[in-house]
């Protein structure tokens, strides 16, 4: 992210808004066609060292102003006297804020749409392996991990799209003047900044100054926020599942993971996840405080809490990429813990199967009873259902074995997975052909224990 918010960047985005501006200017007979001409030839971070910037800084107390002054020692006399002509700071710095979170988020969509073919992939592997789905941290009933994948899928497309709409509607920057009546511009105003903007490749300017609104800024820092939770929702569920009680995934991390417990391997990349996750989200926080602006505008905002944001996303999607391209999933696992309640996890198809005799509501309380005795006397499900002569008066031992047999439950999963990859196909598609990503990129492969 140094490239898109480190100083020397910010330099070069801003340089670039200023020579637009002359531009415009000269092209509407405001500035001299030599002087936009002498600002556009010089428009490069070289004719500004930061050490001179950062000296005139402690000398007049104001960053633009520094680069202003600095810059036009480059320009020499004629062509600095129309620098900045007729801008104010927040037109110029609230137009690099634009860009900057622009290319950021333009940077994240090309990763997530990365994660998004590596999750295809998992999908499309696993969409039929059976694997235990929890509810409230308990068993509930059989899915496959191709379905759990399929979620995190989804959840990623949608951030895909939100952060694909706040790229259309936040496309333009501003330069209405001091407090946005293009007074410093005069009758030429509107025509300078639509301009200006179309030179630096963004849209049409809103038709009022939005300088003391900060809602653009703030929408940026909740998608990302949201994104990152998506992203740590799945690093919780590989958090969880690597563990040594379940084995069903690993990072596959050979890191050392104690400084006295040698065995130790920790899920580096996940708890990284989750906890840049949680940084995202506070600073987020403050890109919504910086809404309640004072008046015509304040500023009480701060461009680091932009460039952490972008950071920390930055390395989120980064570390998200390397674990799920380099997951190792374990399907011997996932079937060991589908058998670890004795067949209790199948009490619902049970009940079912009895519903059809006796109604869902006796079965219900019948099927319950026999749950509560398999854990209370520590007896097998199937044994219970067996001895039960209420049960076996409706229902067969041949019919009891084959209702518990989990494999055969996993309902409409790999219908669901295969549904849910053709709708996220369907919009790749329609994306690639509007040129929003290569379609050509190949996810890494993941990997299975044998």
């Amino acid at each position: 992210m140094n490239d898109i918010f480190g100083e020397r960047a910010t330099v070069a985005i801003i340089m670039e808004i200023e020579a637009a501006l002359a531009r415009a200017q000269a092209a509407q007979g405001i500035i001299p066609q030599a002087a936009a001409d002498a600002i556009n030839a010089k428009a490069h971070p070289n004719f500004a060292p930061e050490p001179e910037i950062r000296k005139n800084a402690e000398c007049v107390g104001h960053q633009l102003v520094a680069l202003l002054t600095t810059w036009s020692v480059a320009l020499g006399d004629d062509a600095a006297a129309y620098l900045h002509f007729g801008a104010t700071t927040p037109d110029i710095r609230l137009t690099t804020q634009i860009i900057q979170m622009r290319r950021a988020m333009e940077r994240f969509l090309a990763q997530m749409l990365r994660i998004e073919a590596i999750l295809m992939r998992l999908c499309e592997t696993y969409r039929a392996t059976p694997m235990m789905g929890r509810t409230v941290g308990r068993h509930a009933l059989p899915i496959t991990f191709g379905l759990k994948t399929s979620t995190w899928m989804l959840e990623n497309r949608r951030n895909i799209e939100r952060i694909q709409g706040w790229l259309r509607r936040t496309n333009t920057g501003v330069l209405a003047g001091a407090v946005g009546t293009y007074a410093a511009l005069g009758n030429c105003g509107f025509d300078v900044e639509a301009q200006t903007m179309a030179e630096l490749g963004l849209e049409a300017p809103e038709p009022a100054d939005w300088k003391g609104t900060r809602d653009k800024h703030a929408e940026w820092g909740c998608l990302i926020a949201i994104t990152s939770k998506s992203m740590a929702r799945f690093a919780q569920d590989v958090f969880l599942l690597q563990g040594d009680d379940f084995g069903e995934l690993d990072e596959g991390n050979q890191e050392v993971g104690s400084s006295t417990m040698p065995h130790k391997s920790n899920p580096r990349k996940a708890t990284a996840i989750i906890g840049l996750s949680r940084q995202i989200c506070h600073e987020s926080g403050v890109l919504l405080d910086w809404m309640v602006s004072i008046y015509e505008r304040d500023q009480i905002s701060n461009d680091s809490s932009l460039e952490n944001i972008a950071l920390h996303m930055d390395k989120l999607l980064c570390a998200a990429e390397d674990l799920l391209g380099g997951l190792i999933v374990n399907p011997e696992n996932m079937e060991r813990n589908l058998c670890r309640t004795d067949g209790l996890i199948m009490a619902e198809r049970v009940m079912f199967a009895l519903g059809g005799s006796i109604g869902k509501h006796k079965a219900h309380t019948l099927v319950r009873e026999a749950a509560n005795q398999s854990r209370d006397r520590h007896v097998a499900f199937k044994q219970v259902l067996l001895d039960s002569p209420e049960i076996s008066r409706h229902l067969s031992d041949a019919q009891i074995i084959e209702l518990l047999d989990h494999r055969t439950y996993i309902g409409l999963a790999p219908q669901a997975v295969d549904r849910a990859l053709a709708f996220i196909e369907n919009h790749r598609t329609q994306q690639a052909t509007f040129g929003f990503f290569d379609q050509t990129h190949q996810p890494q492969n993941t990997k299975e224990k044998k």
